[in-house]
């Protein structure tokens, strides 16, 4: 059962961020990208605040911990979050979930340049194929070139997607001294201030509709899609080995294509199919490939490359 643990907390994310996709683009119909994106941290914030001061886990973070504090506070929520926000509007969620989730190719990118991994030809073949998925999805049939505001949607899903990749290398070679659950309320802190000082400063005068359906949204975006996926994520890259959580990721496109068109009515296109087929099949190769050298390599270091490797 302890072995099954990390792959039922890996299918219980694919739901919740999954399903936000569409979930996201609903509030954004009455919400300001910045203040939604404040009203989101702020609900996961109060509810697990109030659950680890309970439990007596609320302490200041080791500060050896407050780099991946800082970097998951700011990368990964603050930054996804208001790029993801303010892509929505543009770009449909299901192909939206599919830009970030090129994050895998990403670190295999970063990792080769950062830290000088041995890069293999099916590493290399897996990145050509990778970048083929992309420009599927990013081809003149698939978007308006003429269009400024996909162009824009687009590039800064990209941006968020290699953020997300950088910040998940920092996670994986991170020594804890903390648990990801104990660290939580001080990146969920260290994100509200950056969106609150956005709020503010962009959103002024900006409608906000306070429906039911916002409302929904926001119960949903912050203790959900926030508060548990956050830490679901970051105990599942710890748990994992990269290519187990590479895969799992995957299947968070998987929802958000499906449940953007059973939600949104979003239609399943041919090129957004291709796109992430093609893209998937890269990603797979990038993560089987240090896998299967470390395999036939005896050497300690080819393993701790494999374990390094892909996220």
């Amino acid at each position: 059962m302890a072995r099954a643990r990390p792959y039922l907390l890996l299918a219980c994310l694919a739901l919740v961020w999954g399903i936000h996709w569409p979930v996201a683009k609903t509030g954004l119909r009455d919400l300001p990208p910045f203040t939604y994106g404040f009203f989101r941290v702020a609900t996961a914030l109060v509810p697990l605040a109030a659950i680890q001061a309970a439990r007596g886990g609320l302490r200041l973070p080791d500060r050896r911990d407050w780099p991946v504090v800082m970097s998951v506070a700011l990368g990964q929520m603050a930054g996804g979050i208001v790029l993801m926000n303010l892509a929505l509007p543009m770009i449909s969620a299901g192909r939206s979930s599919i830009l970030v989730y090129t994050m895998p190719l990403w670190v295999a990118v970063i990792q080769m340049a950062a830290f000088r991994n041995r890069v293999g030809a099916r590493q290399i073949g897996g990145l050509l194929v990778g970048l083929a998925g992309i420009g599927l999805l990013l081809n003149p049939f698939a978007i308006e070139w003429g269009s400024s505001g996909q162009l824009l949607g687009s590039a800064e899903l990209m941006v968020s997607a290699v953020i997300w990749a950088v910040t998940t290398i920092h996670i994986r070679h991170h020594v804890w001294h903390s648990a990801p659950l104990d660290l939580e309320p001080w990146q969920l802190l260290a994100a509200l201030v950056p969106l609150a000082i956005a709020a503010v400063a962009l959103d002024a005068g900006k409608p906000i509709h306070w429906t039911p359906t916002a409302i929904a949204v926001i119960a949903y975006s912050g203790p959900l899609a926030t508060a548990l996926a956050f830490w679901l994520s970051q105990s599942i890259s710890r748990a994992l080995s990269p290519l187990g959580a590479t895969m799992g990721f995957l299947a968070v496109p998987v929802v958000g294509l499906l449940s953007s068109a059973v939600l949104l009515g979003e239609p399943l296109t041919l090129l957004d199919l291709a796109g992430f087929t093609v893209t998937f099949a890269g990603i797979l190769i990038v993560s089987l490939a240090p896998e299967r050298e470390a395999m036939r390599s005896p050497e300690p270091e080819a393993a701790l490359a494999a374990e390094t490797a892909g996220g």
